[in-house]
């Protein structure tokens, strides 16, 4: 209405029109989807285009702390099904005029948007044209959740290893853009994929940034161990005492023998009985209501836990090892990873029952190999140890002050390698 002259074109209208994510449609058909998905057309007169506008509106839930990556300290807000609502989250947590925003609709039924994000001038070009494209070749009739994309875009499709971070808080996704990594949004989803990413960045929290760097070490290096003592300590239990037992010392061995004589199984299949159990109650207490929780929690630890070692079923040192390694589980950050380490560990159980230490340290090497020859949209998912990149050591095992990590994480080649300025070190006037 305010227009003084008559637009040239609907592009050249777009450009003045004081609404993000206007587009310019061209056919019946987008017409009609974007109709359905709550935006605004606008038609003109004698053009063959049009311009959809995305005013919708729909119900929210409140904003609240992710029940998956909790911290002690730090921000409390967690990404909603809405994906304007999470841009507006993510550019009041990040001001910055580079971060650009590109949304793809994939040739689906159910015609879902994604979204890219990356901070312009600081992302590896190379990295985002590589995330575009295979977005763009992503055909399916549905798009329902982040894990849907993964499939389509990830480097190793057959590896247990997750070679893409997800997240559901703006804080980790703000840190991953200023690294140089790439974040992927779905419409009608909470959570958010970063890539690419190394094997490194699931054990980090974001209060390892807030909390002092002695500490934050000590709690990064206590994670470490824990994927250490979830992967290993089950197999490790088993090859020390069906093949090994003479490493064990002398008391604690007879302490074992003594518990073993009630028990009529071996030994392996001991911890796998435990381990599944442990499983199975693991799931049924996430997929439970929150009222039955505590329920499934008595039964399954008192009733069941406690039958299994009273009748001899189950040792008492069975029950201790496997008590604690799912503990260390919980220790991980991230619940992709988690997944991940604690399937993996169940064939390191079998080859310790069959060769013991050396089909332990066999299976390790094989995870090992398996990892080093993984890449994630070209990076390498164990840099950088494997390659030996030096200067993101200062953020790998250790989390040196901010004033010495000048620079980003090299692995992730950004435009822009300066964090910090030089000569921060706090002193005396």
């Amino acid at each position: 209405i305010k227009l003084e002259n008559k637009p040239v074109d609907i592009p050249a209208l777009s450009q003045i029109m004081p609404q993000a994510g206007c587009k310019v449609i061209t056919t019946l058909q987008e017409t009609c989807e974007s109709l359905v998905s709550g935006n605004v057309i606008v038609l003109l007169r004698g053009y063959k285009a049009a311009l959809s506008l995305p005013l919708t509106m729909f119900k929210q839930r409140v904003v609240t702390e992710p029940e998956n990556e909790k911290v002690a300290r730090g921000p409390r807000d967690g990404f909603l099904e809405s994906i304007w609502v999470n841009i507006g989250m993510l550019r009041s947590a990040l001001i910055n005029t580079d971060l650009r925003f590109e949304t793809l609709n994939p040739g689906t039924r159910n015609n879902t948007l994604i979204g890219i994000l990356y901070i312009e001038g600081l992302a590896n070009e190379k990295i985002v044209e590589e995330v575009r494209i295979r977005l763009k070749r992503t055909n399916v009739d549905r798009l329902l959740a982040t894990g849907y994309i993964q499939d389509f875009i990830t480097d190793s499709p057959w590896s247990p290893f997750p070679t893409s971070q997800i997240t559901e808080r703006p804080d980790q996704l703000v840190s991953a853009l200023l690294n140089g990594r790439v974040g992927i949004m779905l419409d009608g989803t909470p959570i958010v994929g970063i890539v690419p990413v190394t094997f490194w960045e699931f054990f980090k929290a974001p209060d390892d940034y807030i909390e002092a760097p002695i500490p934050a070490t000590l709690i990064r290096l206590l994670r470490l161990a824990a994927v250490f003592i979830t992967l290993i300590l089950p197999g490790l239990y088993v090859a020390l005492t069906t093949f090994h037992i003479q490493m064990i010392p002398e008391s604690i061995a007879i302490i074992i023998a003594g518990s073993r004589i009630r028990t009529p199984l071996p030994t392996a299949l001991e911890i796998l009985i435990a381990e599944l159990l442990v499983e199975v109650l693991r799931e049924a207490s996430l997929r439970m209501p929150k009222v039955l929780g505590q329920t499934i929690s008595i039964i399954g630890a008192l009733v069941i836990g406690d039958a299994a070692t009273t009748t001899g079923i189950i040792g008492p040192f069975t029950v201790i090892v496997v008590a604690f390694t799912t503990l260390a589980s919980f220790v991980i950050p991230s619940y992709n990873a988690a997944l991940s380490i604690r399937i993996l560990r169940f064939p390191l159980i079998l080859m310790s029952a069959a060769m013991g230490f050396f089909g332990l340290t066999l299976g390790a090497v094989f995870y090992l190999t398996h990892m080093v020859s993984l890449r994630s949209f070209g990076v390498p998912y164990m840099a950088p140890v494997a390659p030996w990149f030096f200067k993101d050591m200062r953020d790998l095992f250790v989390r040196l002050p901010w004033w010495l990590q000048v620079h980003r994480p090299t692995v992730y080649r950004p435009q822009d390698e300066i964090r910090v300025g030089q000569e921060q070190k706090p002193k005396p006037d």
